[in-house]
């Protein structure tokens, strides 16, 4: 994270999770992650941990910590108007 105006880690919940075609693209090029999977770990898991990053540049985002089978990945999270939908910002493998 930026470190600029993190704030406390808090309980969210992903009911719907909304990927445009460039971040999926992003993701399996640059990354090597499919946003099936990135999905699958985060839709409709109860009780997932995120701690608030608000960056002068994105906004106010959600960072959360998953696993893709054996792959630790840090995922980036847009909050929208609705409850329980988020816009997929990036995701990306960590600790490895």
């Amino acid at each position: 994270m930026s470190g600029r105006g993190n704030t406390a880690n808090q309980r969210i919940w992903v009911a719907v999770l909304r990927v445009s075609p460039a971040v999926r693209a992003k993701l399996s090029s640059k990354h090597g992650l499919d946003a099936k999977e990135v999905a699958a770990a985060l839709v409709g898991v109860d009780k997932l941990v995120a701690a608030w990053d608000d960056d002068p540049e994105r906004g106010r985002r959600a960072m959360v910590e998953a696993w893709l089978g054996a792959r630790r990945v840090l995922v980036v999270l847009y909050p929208t108007r609705e409850d329980g939908e988020w816009n997929l910002g990036s995701a990306y493998p960590i600790g490895q």
